[in-house]
């Protein structure tokens, strides 16, 4: 080969060694601060039994928050609430089968439903399957305890019994439409079509490995991630990962000095397959679900990490958090004496 060809050919490949983050997947946009290596844990769990808790993602399609959870057909649409006369007739065993927002609206005195009007403007029963408030309940899982049943008086003295699944629901509901907070931190686009250039490569590997070490690793706290390609978005809490090192090469660039390859298992908390009125963290309706990642990671000659490129097809799409909700607001202020924080 001629000489002038190889060293080209060399020095493309070590140039391509750095490959660097983009502005939108810029670990400092989750407030990364570790970036060394070594001072990263290869595998951490997040063990707070109280926290990370799994829940309905209440799709759209079966009547969100309308649905009545409690019941044997689980209707979403097209019920008839009592009314004040009704309610006032009505046992604890009757009330616990109505849905969330129905109880929410009684323990507000809310005769009319104005919260169950609100939730039939935004889910139909033609919505595509995905859609749903994962995008609410996968924050209020990270910052809330899991609920427990509670029963509080509404302000005519009469008693409303809620159920674990029917407190999820609200704060959920809360987070996905109301909660309000200066930014939502992301790292990555999404995905749209599972193909093409927005979707190679513009969440980076090392990026994605920084914050896993960082979040999970030394601050014992999660992130929300869509964790596949494609339309449909599918949010979760990170609780796990456990990283090994499959291979290491020296290199000689500007910019890189090592790269490391590295097999991930990366733990989520899934969605629940029923409602409970009791907790279900511990019990064998919580489920978590591992993927497996394989990337490569730059490393500078101090041991920082200062890029990566996927090897295996499946990675995440996105990463994002959300601030805990200090205060709810307006009609929903009740939500905060059903919390078990």
């Amino acid at each position: 080969m001629n000489i002038f060809v190889y060293l080209l050919l060399s020095s493309l490949s070590l140039s391509a060694l750095a490959d660097r983050w983009s502005p939108g997947s810029d670990p400092r946009l989750m407030s990364v601060q570790e970036y060394r290596f070594n001072q990263l844990p290869l595998n951490a769990n997040l063990d707070d039994s109280d926290k990370y808790w799994a829940n309905d993602y209440w799709p759209h399609r079966k009547g969100s928050i309308n649905k009545r959870w409690n019941t044997p057909d689980q209707k979403g649409f097209d019920t008839v609430s009592p009314n004040r006369e009704q309610v006032l007739k009505m046992t604890s065993e009757e009330l616990a089968t109505l849905a969330p927002s129905e109880k929410f609206d009684l323990l507000n005195g809310n005769y009319h439903y104005p919260l169950k009007a609100e939730v039939s403007s935004r889910a139909k029963s033609n919505d595509p399957l995905w859609w749903g408030i994962c995008n609410g309940w996968s924050p209020a899982s990270i910052v809330h305890n899991e609920p427990l049943p509670k029963t509080l008086k509404n302000p005519e003295g009469l008693s409303i019994p809620f159920g674990s699944s029917d407190i999820k629901a609200l704060v959920s509901y809360y987070y996905a439409y109301h909660h309000k907070v200066p930014t939502t931190n992301q790292m990555g686009r999404r995905c749209m079509t599972g193909i093409g250039p927005g979707c190679s490569n513009d969440f980076n590997a090392g990026a994605f490995h920084l914050v896993l070490g960082n979040k999970v690793g030394l601050e014992n706290t999660s992130f929300i991630a869509d964790l596949e390609k494609g339309r449909a978005v599918w949010n979760h809490a990170v609780i796990k990962y456990d990283a090994k090192i499959v291979g290491e090469e020296f290199v000689s660039s500007r910019s890189v000095a090592r790269q490391v390859r590295i097999r991930n298992e990366v733990t989520y908390v899934m969605e629940i397959k029923k409602n409970s009125w009791y907790p279900t963290n511990g019990t064998e309706d919580h489920i978590n679900v591992t993927r497996k990642y394989e990337y490569n990671l730059d490393l500078d000659a101090s041991g920082n990490i200062v890029g990566g490129s996927w090897i295996s097809s499946d990675r995440p799409d996105f990463i994002w958090n959300m601030a805990r909700a200090e205060s709810f607001n307006g009609q929903y202020a009740r939500i905060t004496e059903l919390l078990n924080d």
